[in-house]
C-alpha cells in the first residue's frame, strides 16, 4: 500500500489502541497503492482459479522513472523488470480509486488479502537484524486507530512474523528475476510467480 511509512522501534507505552472497523477506507483511498508480493499473487490466483492472463488483469505496474524520486513509502518495496522498465506491482485501482477487489464495501479476497492490507495501518522493516514497526503516514484515514484494545507486543511480533519473511523472500525473487531477464514481460513474470512452488508455502 504505498504506506508512506514512518517507522520507529516499539517501546513501552508507545503501542497504540487499534480495532479494525471494516470501513473500507484503506480500500478506497486513491493515493494508497496495494503493493503485492509473489505470495500475495499466488494465493489470490489459487483461490480465484486465475491463470497468468486473468491474474494480470487485476494488477497495475507503476514505472520507476530515471531521475524521479521514488514516492515516500515505496523505497523499500521491490521493483521488478518489465518491458517498460522497473516497476512497482500493485492491485489495480478502479477509476473511482477503489481496489479492484472491493465490492459493496467488502473485500472479495479477504482470507487471502495482500500482506500490506493485513498490516495496515502498521508498517514493518527488518534493518540490521532488528525489527522495527511504525504507523503509516496515511494513518489518518483509519478510524480504527485509537479505539479498541491496546495492541500488545506479542500481537506486533506475530504480525511482523507474518509480514517480514514474505517480504524478504519476494526481494530475493525480484533480484533474481531482474538479473536474469534480458527481455522481460509482465506476463512472463506472473507466469513464473504462479509456477514457483515456494510462493505457495
Amino acid at each position: 500500500m504505498n504506506p508512506n511509512e514512518q517507522e520507529k522501534n516499539s517501546e513501552a507505552g508507545m503501542l497504540p489502541h487499534f480495532e479494525c472497523t471494516k470501513c473500507g477506507a484503506c480500500c478506497r483511498d486513491e493515493h494508497l497503492l496495494v503493493t503485492v508480493t509473489g505470495n500475495d499473487i499466488a494465493k489470490i490466483a489459487a483461490v480465484l482459479g486465475l491463470g497468468p492472463d486473468d491474474m494480470l488483469k487485476t494488477l497495475d505496474f507503476y514505472i520507476v522513472t530515471n531521475g524521479v524520486s521514488i514516492p515516500v513509502g515505496l523505497e523499500r518495496i521491490s521493483s521488478v523488470a518489465t518491458e517498460r522498465g522497473l516497476a512497482f506491482m500493485a492491485l489495480k485501482k478502479m477509476e473511482n480509486g477503489d481496489c479492484v477487489f472491493l465490492k459493496d464495501n467488502l473485500c472479495m479476497i479477504h482470507p487471502v488479502r495482500p500482506l500490506v492490507c493485513r498490516s495496515f495501518p502498521f508498517v514493518f522493516n527488518d534493518s540490521k537484524g532488528q525489527r522495527n514497526w511504525g504507523l503509516s503516514a496515511k494513518k489518518e484515514i483509519c478510524p480504527g486507530l485509537g479505539i479498541g484494545p491496546q495492541i500488545t507486543e506479542p500481537e506486533i511480533e506475530d504480525l511482523a512474523e507474518t509480514i517480514l519473511p514474505s517480504i524478504r523472500f519476494y526481494k530475493e525473487f525480484t533480484e533474481e528475476w531482474n538479473e536474469e531477464q534480458t527481455s522481460p514481460t509482465v506476463l512472463e513474470l506472473i507466469t513464473k510467480i504462479l509456477s514457483d512452488p515456494r510462493f505457495y508455502r
